[in-house]
This record gives structure tokens, C-alpha cells and sequence, in this order.
């Protein structure tokens, strides 16, 4: 429960032209918070076309607290000496080290996320799409690589330092660093740092010849519905939790204002959404027919189906001996071990983005019962499926 106060608080908010993508999920989630009855008035320098008067939030901003996507540290400091309370919604910030408490999407989270998603498609090489000099990008390559390495698979990194390169030449030179794709094995799947960076590779994968994604399969990160969808494939993306970052930032931005206190170097990271399958990740081609079919059967199949091994065979029209020779020659794993992971990959997600009962999700993934599928969830993960949903 939040403490009351009569005081109406003055909020300014400062998100770049930029991030118009997402920014009005972050709005949705900070008009979620100020629907709780909060005393906040939210100021916004909105662009109006010249109909309203420009009010800039700058270091001469005067209010009670500001929710601003980065900083300069010579804005940090005039905030802090006004006593104004900041939260910054971006994972990058000046200097050696945060200097303003952060709400921002879990990184590490996105990055195992796209390698969860890529490796259902039976690959065995991946690489990311990075810009070494964003935070962000370097956290969820991190996490990626991790994922790839300790899994036994092969990883490839893709430098793009597009922030550093003039406005004016930039699309040309980021084209050019992505020409690097031709050098990767096929197939392979990408992760790209964000949607931006998807697009692009996509239109160089085909001034290559690279048909995606059939030899190449692509994941961005954001789930903005205009670069997703206006290029083609359409782009497989994992969407940024505007609405809840949004709603956590105002939260916790209002009980600063009320005298709570956390460190200057304080972050609260919040999970991704699920991923959001387009064409861009919708099958490869395999070095297997037999295996490239099997897993395409898999993956298209409603999860309550319960698929065996031998029903993978006749479809595959070949033995089970032979069926788990092609797999294990292809994808490193028997066809049982890839039917139950790519089962417990779809019940993990559903526990990560629903609120469904175990009873009730017991009988959508086609479990006698949730003791089964509590004792299915544990044996592949580690891991309950109450330890999952508390993350």
C-alpha cells in the first residue's frame, strides 16, 4: 500500500523522438499508476507540429521528480543538488557507473529468450548482431553467447557500432559491417540487438542471395509492429515491456518522492514478453530433409497433441533406430529429448506469461494431472513451476 500525501506531485517525462516505437507503452504503464490514485500531474514535452509551446526538460527543469530516457552527468547533477528525483528508463547512463537509479527490461532475460526460440529450429550455429558500444546490446549478447557455449553449439559475433558513425553516412556503413553475413555458416540463426538492426541484416541478407529465413533465421528485440511488419519476412521479435517498465518506473519514482530511499546505482530489471514468432524464424533447411520435416511437425503442433516417437517416425516415414540416427547425427539429441524440450519451452513460456492454474494447464499441454506435469517441469529445468512464475 502506498502512503497518501495531499501534495500533488510535478512529473516531467523526456523520452527521445526515437523511441516513438515504444514510448507509448511506456505511457499506458505510467497512466496505469497514475489511475491508483496517486497525487502526480505528469508534464510532457509532446511535438505538436508548433501548436504548443516548447517545454523543454533540461537541467533548468523544475518540478518534484522525472522519469528521463539518459542523461547527461551534467544534468544528474543539477537534478540532484534541485532535489529532484530521477528514475532512467534506459539501460545506458554516463560515466563509469550509474549515477540515477534504473527500470529497465532484463537483458539477460532477452538474450536467453532469442536462443531459446532459435535453438527449437534445430540449429547449430548462431550469432548476434552487436554494437559494442551500448550496454544494452553487450549485456543480451552476453547472455546469448552463454547460452550457445554452454549448450555445446557454435557462436559468431557481428560488429555494427552504428551509434559512432555520422548520421549521414550511417545506413551505408552499418550495410557494410553487415556484409560479414555472408561469411557465416548456414544455417544459422541471428539474434539482433534490436528490431532496427533486424531489419537491416534482413535487407542485406538479400542483396546476398541469403533466403531467410531458410538459411538464415532472424530475431530482433522490441516488437516495434511498424519495422516488424514492413519489412519482409516479417520480423520475429521479443517485445519490450513498455507497459510494466512504465508502471514500475512511476512506482517507484513516486515513493521517492515520498522519502524512500535507494542507491544511486539501484536497478529494477523486468522480464521481456514473449517471444512473437513471425516469418523471419518460421523453419530452416536443414542438412537433413528427414529431420528439417520432423521438427517442422514438431513445432507446429497444438501442445496438448502429446506427440510420441512413433508417430514422429511414420511421419518422417522411417524407423525409430533410423529416426534417432538422423537427429543425433543433425542436432547433437534422440528425438525423445528434442519432442520434451520443445514441450517444456512452450509450458515454460506459458507459466512466464499467464495465470493459469497447474490443473488448468496440466489439460492444455495434455497432462494427466499437474503432479505429472510439476515432475515433467522439474526433471528438464531444475526448477518448479511456482520457481519459474517468481522468476
Amino acid at each position: 500500500m502506498l502512503p497518501e500525501t495531499s501534495h500533488r506531485y510535478k512529473v516531467g517525462v523526456r523520452l527521445p523522438d526515437w523511441l516513438s516505437g515504444y514510448a507509448y507503452r511506456l505511457f499506458e504503464g505510467l497512466v496505469d499508476f497514475q489511475r491508483t490514485g496517486v497525487s502526480i500531474e505528469l508534464h510532457f514535452d509532446q511535438p505538436s507540429g508548433g501548436d504548443l509551446p516548447h517545454d523543454p526538460i533540461d537541467k533548468s527543469w523544475k518540478g518534484d521528480g522525472l522519469l528521463v530516457y539518459r542523461y547527461s552527468k551534467e544534468e544528474a547533477r543539477a537534478w540532484k543538488k534541485a532535489g529532484i528525483k530521477v528514475i532512467n528508463l534506459s539501460t545506458e547512463y554516463p560515466g563509469a557507473a550509474p549515477e540515477i537509479p534504473r527500470v529497465i527490461v532484463d537483458n539477460q532475460a532477452v538474450g536467453r529468450a532469442g536462443f531459446d526460440h532459435l535453438q527449437s529450429l534445430g540449429l547449430r550455429d548462431f550469432a548476434y548482431v552487436h554494437e559494442s558500444n551500448r550496454q544494452y546490446s553487450k549485456e543480451r549478447m552476453e547472455a546469448f553467447e552463454e547460452q550457445v557455449v554452454s549448450n555445446g553449439l557454435n557462436f559468431y559475433r557481428i560488429d555494427v557500432p552504428a551509434s559512432s558513425f555520422p548520421i549521414k553516412t550511417r545506413p551505408k556503413q552499418v550495410m557494410k559491417c553487415l556484409q560479414a553475413l555472408k561469411d557465416l555458416p548456414r544455417p544459422c540463426g541471428l539474434l539482433s540487438k534490436d528490431d532496427i538492426a533486424g531489419v537491416s541484416a534482413i535487407r542485406v541478407m538479400k542483396s546476398l542471395g541469403i533466403k531467410c529465413p531458410e538459411q538464415m533465421a532472424i530475431i530482433g528485440v522490441s516488437n516495434d509492429v511498424v519495422f516488424c511488419h514492413t519489412t519482409y519476412p516479417p520480423l520475429t521479435s521479443i517485445p519490450y515491456p513498455g507497459r510494466k517498465i512504465g508502471y514500475a518506473a512511476a512506482e517507484l519514482l513516486y515513493k521517492l518522492m515520498e522519502g524512500e530511499e535507494v542507491s544511486d546505482d539501484y536497478t529494477l530489471k523486468v522480464a521481456p514478453g514473449t517471444v512473437v514468432a513471425r516469418e523471419s524464424t518460421r523453419y530452416v533447411i536443414l542438412p537433413d530433409p528427414v529431420v528439417t520435416a520432423a521438427l517442422e511437425y514438431i513445432r507446429t503442433s497444438p501442445l496438448q497433441t502429446n506427440i510420441t516417437v512413433e508417430e514422429l517416425c511414420r511421419k518422417a516415414g522411417v524407423s525409430r533406430e533410423g529416426l534417432r540416427q538422423k537427429f543425433q547425427a543433425t542436432l547433437g539429441r534422440s528425438p525423445k529429448q528434442e519432442l520434451e524440450r520443445v514441450r517444456c519451452y512452450q509450458i515454460v513460456e506459458i507459466l512466464r506469461n499467464s495465470t493459469e492454474t497447474l490443473s488448468e494447464l496440466s489439460e492444455i499441454c495434455g497432462f494427466s494431472g499437474p503432479d505429472h506435469l510439476c515432475r515433467f517441469v522439474k526433471r528438464l529445468t531444475g526448477k518448479t513451476p511456482g520457481e519459474i512464475r517468481r522468476g
